[in-house]
């Protein structure tokens, strides 16, 4: 088994129980509206994203990033269907950088207390305001159809003592392997790549492979490594067996021996073995996105939901493939998970509060959460659509 740390307070005391003891908020009682919800007026709503998800106007398939003619957000389709149901409700999109300056925006507007009425984003950051008691819950406004299409794993994430707090959208994987399988084949590399329907491999492997596919010019190697989003990189010491909290989340475990073990073998990549592109620790996921998409690097640790990037729709030359983290014989692989959607602050002002929640509920409804899916391999949060999840990768 893994090496656990003796916790450094009470074990009945954990980060969620905290969480949950604390969302017993005053806040919770000024609702009470049927699960259909009906907005009383027609106020103005604001919406805080991040995604950027372009769509062709048209056809309603995805385009590349850099796409500017005849395109839309897959946000603004929702608005201006929204607009068809919900005429006298108007909601103002703004799209920020999902950096320290999101939090800094939210954060300040609480302060100022004008805070955005509906935010995009995941349980790990609504739980933040939860003890505040700064959010609107939105269990009573779920129908008995909505609550049957999610999986109560989904609805337990994003609750806190005795309310529900997110709108659920899609399933977060902070992790997986990118590859690409066209570069990996001419090197010499195909036939280390992962089989079977869980794509399970091992470490030895995945180096034997970074060393195939790094070319003694320097002009390709075998991946590319980030530290600015700590999970790209995590992911390989869950492989040695590590994992970042016991399992009541009273403590951080990730400095195991497993641990350790796994961070000196990530490091080994550039500094050993010189299979990995120079550079690591300084190197943000904007630069090393590009230099797999420019071949620069045959594989790259990063997130996704398994699909395709958009960047590198039409381009020749580039079978992509993508795997889970490897793994030491008697560990499991492992990635960091969350579960992504919107929530509502408590504007203060019950008709703005409510049509919040409806806005959220449409934003979330199976059309949309399809859409998402078709075209952006976001993993549904409705366990109705899980069938349609079809790409191999």
């Amino acid at each position: 088994g893994r090496s656990v740390k003796k916790p450094l307070f009470d074990q009945s005391v954990s980060r969620r129980n905290v969480l949950k003891a604390a969302a017993v908020a005053p806040v919770a009682a000024k609702f009470a509206a049927p699960a259909v919800i009906s907005a009383q007026s027609g106020p103005e709503i604001s919406h805080m994203v991040y995604s950027s998800l372009p769509l062709d106007k048209d056809t309603l398939q995805r385009v590349p990033p850099d796409t500017t003619d005849n395109v839309i957000e897959y946000f603004q389709w929702s608005v201006d269907e929204f607009k068809k149901v919900e005429p006298d409700i108007t909601v103002s999109l703004e799209y920020l950088p999902h950096d320290e300056s999101w939090f800094a925006k939210i954060d300040s507007s609480l302060v100022a207390g004008i805070p955005p009425d509906v935010v995009q984003g995941p349980v790990s950051e609504l739980a933040k305001y939860v003890p505040l008691g700064a959010l609107s819950p939105m269990e009573q406004y779920l129908t008995d159809e909505d609550r049957a299409d999610l999986h109560p794993a989904v609805l337990a994430e994003g609750t806190f003592g005795e309310h529900t707090y997110l709108w659920p959208w899609r399933l977060s994987f902070g992790g997986g392997i990118q590859i690409n399988k066209t570069l990996w084949d001419a090197n010499g590399a195909g036939e280390l790549l992962p089989t079977g329907d869980l794509r399970r491999w091992k470490m030895d492997d995945a180096l034997e492979a970074f060393k195939r596919t790094t070319l003694d010019s320097g002009d390709q190697y075998g991946v590319a490594l980030v530290t600015d989003i700590h999970y790209y990189v995590t992911q390989f010491l869950f492989g040695f067996g590590a994992r970042m909290f016991n399992d009541d989340e009273t403590a951080v475990v990730l400095n195991s021996p497993e641990g350790v073990a796994g961070l000196e073998w990530a490091v080994a990549l550039e500094k050993e073995h010189g299979v990995a592109v120079p550079g690591t620790a300084v190197r943000k996921a904007t630069e090393g996105d590009q230099l797999f998409l420019e071949r620069r690097a045959a594989t790259y640790p990063s997130q996704g939901a398994g699909v395709k990037p958009p960047a590198l729709d039409g381009v020749e030359n580039f079978e992509w493939f993508w795997a889970p983290p490897p793994n030491v014989e008697g560990a499991e692989p492992a990635v960091m998970t969350n579960i992504h959607g919107h929530y509502v602050f408590d504007s203060g002002d019950a008709d703005r509060t409510l049509a919040a929640h409806k806005w959220s509920q449409f934003l979330t409804r199976p059309e949309a959460v399809q859409l998402s899916l078709e075209q952006f391999g976001m993993p549904p949060a409705r366990t109705s659509l899980w069938e349609e999840v079809t790409d191999e990768n």
